[in-house]
């Protein structure tokens, strides 16, 4: 299949890199000159697309499938994005599970009030252009150098008790894997690893009252209930301790 991934940003490139093993024509986008040389060792072709500016994409017309990863929060995007002249079969948007409220409750797919703007907004201007989206919208990226360890390696932690929704990107390759071969069209999907440890259990902070604070049920979870659900999905890194 010829896919293009739109934004060549950590997950993108790691994206390119699981599709191309698997004997896919992978295009990459990205609106850094820095970075094609290291994204060609993962895709067929890179090429600079900024939608700061008016852009020709020829590169883009025969793409069976579309994967949008531009930086979902900000709208210096969306202008440029609108004079995209492509045409594609499917899409795929990847989203933020930080749309969802600052709420102590669980939030599906079914949660649609409060939600913030910004990234809603983005989620739309998607939608409007291409209808046969299919949104995920991701936990806090995780795997490799990104851990808690190295976020905080040099900072207090805050908040221990503080529940996590996090995502392995592993995942995420594993469940745009199953997409190419779905049939699911204009759906939204929350991708969140299904374990939701503490920040202080994770980073291992023996401290007695953290770890009371940290068991109580009523914080903010995301669930991925959904996915699991409809694409009977096992999650290869389900607990976030082990990311």
């Amino acid at each position: 299949m010829k896919i293009a991934i739109i934004g060549g940003g950590w997950v993108g490139k790691r994206l390119a890199k699981y599709l191309t093993e698997r004997n896919h024509y992978v295009i990459v986008t990205t609106t850094t000159p820095d970075k094609i040389t290291e994204l060609k060792t993962v895709a067929a072709e890179v090429h600079l697309l900024d939608f700061n500016e008016v852009s020709e994409t020829p590169f883009l017309n025969e793409a069976e499938l579309a994967i949008f990863s531009m930086p979902i929060s900000q709208n210096i995007w969306h202008k440029g994005f609108e004079s995209l002249s492509n045409v594609f079969p499917k899409s795929i948007l990847f989203s933020s599970t930080g749309i969802y409220p600052q709420q102590n409750r669980i939030f599906t797919e079914n949660d649609t009030d409060h939600l913030r703007e910004d990234i809603l907004n983005s989620e739309m201007k998607i939608l409007e252009k291409f209808p046969k989206t299919v949104i995920l919208r991701l936990g806090g990226l995780m795997g490799d150098e990104r851990s808690l360890k190295n976020f905080f390696k040099n900072k207090p932690v805050p908040h221990p008790e503080k529940l996590v929704n996090y995502i392995h990107y592993e995942d995420i390759l594993a469940a745009i894997n199953l997409l190419l071969h779905s049939d699911k069209l204009t759906k939204i999907y929350n991708l969140v690893a299904p374990q939701h440890p503490s920040i202080g259990k994770i980073l291992n902070i023996k401290d007695k009252n953290t770890m009371v604070q940290a068991d109580r049920p009523s914080q903010r979870i995301i669930s991925s209930d959904l996915f699991v659900q409809e694409f009977r999905y096992i999650f290869i890194h389900p607990d976030p301790k082990c990311f």
